[in-house]
């Protein structure tokens, strides 16, 4: 065992893996062989000493484990779902299916639908009792407009009931796409959300339909047959043939030649007395349906009133009240509400889980969770993939250690040649001096000990474990740092932002907006910013002279435009040239300004009316794929979208009119291609609704109908932008709250909705009034930078690229007032992303120049 042991520390202590090349070329062999040696040592102990800490950092670094099992039946997968929870992923074998497999809906009605009273049998046989010639009937008896009211409630229940199932129908009948498996709360989220638009849309459909039928008649100015809205007029002695006048009948003071929906109260007439019997809820008016729509069913609730009607129509049969307590109308709730919830009481809704799990097949799921205990099979995988990188690190790393090493303990011989001791004894040549260690373990013979020889090698020696303790240190410290850093660089792209800003003085009155759009006008491939002014009512070119300075040029005199509102840049006559469109406030149209490609603007314009679309917003974009610029606008007060699509000759399209919902208010909107189909789409913000609405493009210039995707309670969604924040190809979306500090980041678009996927709180208190997107660090991750109203700050949330953000705060001492714009582009080519942010209340505009020491691209900031 002994000679064992001493062969293989003789066969260490020669063991040398490094060749003479390695050393040095022109170094002797002898002394190429000894520092191999050292550097064999070395690298075997820094070697082991990398593996243990690779290994206790793999052992102790939690790591994703992903499992994959089959699944047979709905119980196994329900099973699986309890225990994984959102974890479990199940891809689809049948990724679509028609709703009506999994879903059934049933409306209920209003119990006067399905009453005698409306029914064609029920009129005929009321009116039956009544003289034929209504005229005998003086001109505001109830009797005059009894058959008409009937009527219109039975059709009115008719069109409700035909527009509600045409409606179910057709969702019934859609495709429900899903790729991967929903849990059954996300299968029922989306399906309430896609029932619930639905049933938004067909009362919408329903009133607008109404809507132009009733303006129709009223602006036609058509007379009732039974001449409640007109009557004719004769003067005395008039000759045979003359043309007989209409006068307008008037009731309560008002003129049925001014408005439509004229009404008084519905009574019975006697004609011998005159004496006028009251009709509970029911009205009379200019024209039955308007008088109807006005009227409330509470007669129909009351005995008594029945029996009135049939009393005064001579009717004998009896019929039964409504029931007040089964309806969530009240009883004096108008027809024209009823109306507007199309008759419906309430939507019987059944989803059916294991049906849509059998319609989707999986065949396999899997799981991914967290573990924090390496396993002895991955934790030996991953260090037989770094070993080979340490083991080339480390060969080319030793022998330079070894030889600095070396060349030290060489210079620090020559220095230390001569050693003499403090009260040494001389010693000659001839004389030896020997010490005599007189140990009681053992009996040692006397060793002669060369003072000054012994002396050198110890000091040699201390000195060689000096240095190797020092390079020891050294690698250790390298090795904690990469550590450290690949942990930081696990954490995301943190880079402190820094701004220069450069302030531009447009007013100086603190009066009126600043709206800007920017672009290259001049075609010098430096970006130019062109301000409207609201106090000096002209447009100002702000050329950029490349040094970071501007020089302004009046495009317009003062007095040209009055009050822009929006302003977008396009090329909308295809000459590669930027454009400008704007809108007048609370204008019924959109100005177009054609460029001439060096700063100047033809004074000519092209002036797009837009009815029932006063603009609230604009986006730019090619919706029909012809290479000419079409427009979007919203209209806030009319809840709807106008597309005018660009053609040639500098000219466009009458405008194609989208609803974005009754009274849902949209404030902002975006252009791009949400659902991968090559053609771009529009995206709303509907602030009242509490809804982001997405029409979809079909590349011809026109959109399907609006498929909501709901925010939550309180969201307020104002300000709407566009990006990939999530590094999934697919454009999501931002919105900014129009009264709280809240951004909220929405993506996964899937089946016609986007899904919230997180809200951020922004650093400042005042409600982010405008958002813009830019990659401000350069790591190739989009980031959010929102401007606060009434708040001295700008809040930047710095993007990781999978759906996670940081938050910054710069501008902490400008003052950001509520009309502020914010926008990002490049002014100084420097290949960093700038801020531009206009002061309405200081009549400035800010450029903010982005100086932020980040290299993520390997480019050096100017």
């Amino acid at each position: 065992m002994r000679s064992l042991i001493k062969f293989l520390g003789t066969t260490l202590i020669e063991l040398n893996i490094f060749s003479l090349r390695d050393m040095s070329s022109g170094m002797d062999r002898i002394t190429a062989k000894r520092l191999g040696r050292w550097a064999t040592r070395l690298y075997i102990v820094l070697f082991i000493g990398g593996l243990c800490v690779l290994t206790i950092y793999t052992i102790v670094q939690p790591h994703a484990v992903t499992k994959t099992f089959d699944i047979s039946s709905f119980s196994i997968y329900n099973d699986s779902q309890k225990k994984y929870g959102d974890e479990l992923k199940c891809p689809c074998s049948v990724i679509a299916s028609i709703y009506d497999q999994f879903v059934e809906i049933e409306p209920i009605f209003h119990e006067i639908c399905s009453s005698a009273f409306a029914t064609k049998q029920y009129r005929n046989e009321l009116i039956a009792g009544l003289v034929s010639n209504l005229s005998i009937y003086v001109t505001r008896d109830y009797r005059r407009f009894l058959s008409a009211h009937l009527q219109a409630l039975q059709g009115l229940c008719e069109l409700s009931k035909t527009s509600v199932y045409d409606s179910i129908n057709q969702f019934r009948t859609s495709l429900f796409v899903t790729f991967q498996l929903l849990s059954e709360k996300n299968f029922r989220d989306q399906l309430n959300s896609l029932i619930e638009q639905t049933k938004s849309n067909v009362p919408t459909t329903f009133r607008q339909l109404l809507f132009l039928i009733r303006n129709i008649n009223h602006g036609n100015a058509y007379m009732s047959t039974y001449t409640t809205n007109f009557e004719y007029i004769g003067a005395p002695n008039a000759p045979t043939y003359t043309y007989a006048f209409t006068r307008a009948i008037i009731y309560d003071g008002c003129s049925c030649g001014l408005y439509l929906n004229c009404t008084s109260q519905a009574n019975f007439i006697e004609s011998n007395s005159s004496k006028l019997i009251p009709v509970k809820g029911l009205k009379i008016g200019c024209t039955p349906s308007e008088s109807f729509r006005a009227s409330t069913l509470e007669c129909f609730y009351d005995r008594s009133c029945i029996d009135l009607i049939h009393e005064y129509t001579n009717y004998t049969k009896s019929h039964n009240p409504l029931l007040a307590n089964t309806s969530r109308f009240s009883i004096n709730t108008t027809i024209a509400e009823l109306i507007d919830n199309l008759f419906i009481e309430k939507w019987n809704t059944k989803m059916n889980y294991s049906s849509y799990f059998h319609k989707c097949s999986p065949l396999h799921c899997s799981y991914t969770y967290i573990q924090k205990k390496s396993s002895f099979i991955y934790t030996i995988t991953i260090l037989l993939g770094l070993q080979g990188g340490l083991s080339i690190v480390l060969k080319w790393l030793c022998p330079k250690i070894v030889r600095i090493a070396s060349k030290v303990n060489d210079y620090r011989k020559k220095r230390t040649s001569t050693i003499h001791p403090v009260n040494s004894i001389e010693i000659t040549p001839n004389v030896t001096l020997s010490t005599t260690i007189h140990n009681p373990a053992c009996n040692s013979e006397p060793t002669p000990t060369h003072i000054t020889s012994q002396t050198i090698v110890t000091t040699s020696i201390r000195c060689s474990w000096k240095i190797l303790l020092g390079c020891l240190l050294l690698i250790s410290a390298i090795v904690v740092l990469t550590i450290f850093s690949f942990c930081v660089a696990q954490q995301g792209p943190f880079c402190k932002l820094d701004f220069r800003p450069i302030s531009i003085n447009i007013s100086t009155i603190d009066y009126g907006g600043l709206m800007f759009v920017v672009a290259d006008f001049n075609e010098d491939s430096r970006l130019d910013t062109v301000v409207f002014s609201e106090h000096l009512e002209s447009a100002i070119l702000l050329l950029e002279n490349g040094h970071e300075t501007f020089t302004a040029e009046t495009i317009f005199p003062k007095g040209s435009f009055k009050s822009v509102y929006i302003m977008e840049v396009g090329d909308f006559n295809n000459d590669n040239r930027a454009d400008l469109v704007f809108t007048i406030g609370n204008s019924e149209y959109v100005n177009i300004l054609f460029g001439n490609g060096n700063g100047t603007f033809r004074i000519r314009n092209i002036t797009l009316g837009t009815t029932k679309c006063i603009p609230n917003d604009i986006a730019v974009a090619d919706f029909n794929h012809d290479n000419y610029s079409d427009i979007a606008v919203i209209n806030t007060e009319n809840a709807n979208v106008c597309v005018f699509l660009g053609n040639v000759n500098d000219t466009f399209s009458s405008q194609l009119m989208f609803s974005t919902g009754h009274n849902s208010k949209p404030k902002s909107l975006t252009v791009s291609d949400f659902n991968s189909d090559r053609h771009v789409d529009i995206a709303v913000t509907n602030n009242r609704a509490l809804n982001v609405g997405i029409f979809l493009g079909f590349g011809n210039g026109t959109f399907e109908a609006q498929k909501r995707s709901f925010t939550f309670i309180g969201s307020n969604p104002s300000h709407i932008v566009s990006g990939d924040f999530d590094g999934d190809g697919q454009p999501d979306i931002v919105i900014s709250n129009e009264k709280v500090n809240i951004v909220t980041v929405l993506s996964k678009y899937r089946n016609g909705f986007f899904t919230v996927k997180k809200k951020f709180i922004m650093k400042s208190n005042g409600a982010a009034s405008t958002i813009a997107v830019g990659d401000f660090n350069g790591d190739g991750h989009l980031d959010i930078v929102a401007a606060t109203n009434d708040q001295y700050s700008i809040d930047v949330l710095l993007g990781y690229g999978d759906g996670h953000f940081d938050t910054q705060n710069i501008l902490s001492d400008k003052l950001i007032s509520y009309d502020s714009i914010i926008g990002v582009y490049d002014f100084n080519n420097d290949t960093y992303q700038d801020i531009i942010i206009t002061h309405p209340r200081y009549g400035s505009i800010d450029i903010l120049l982005n100086i932020c020491e980040c290299y993520a691209h390997g480019i050096l900031k100017r």
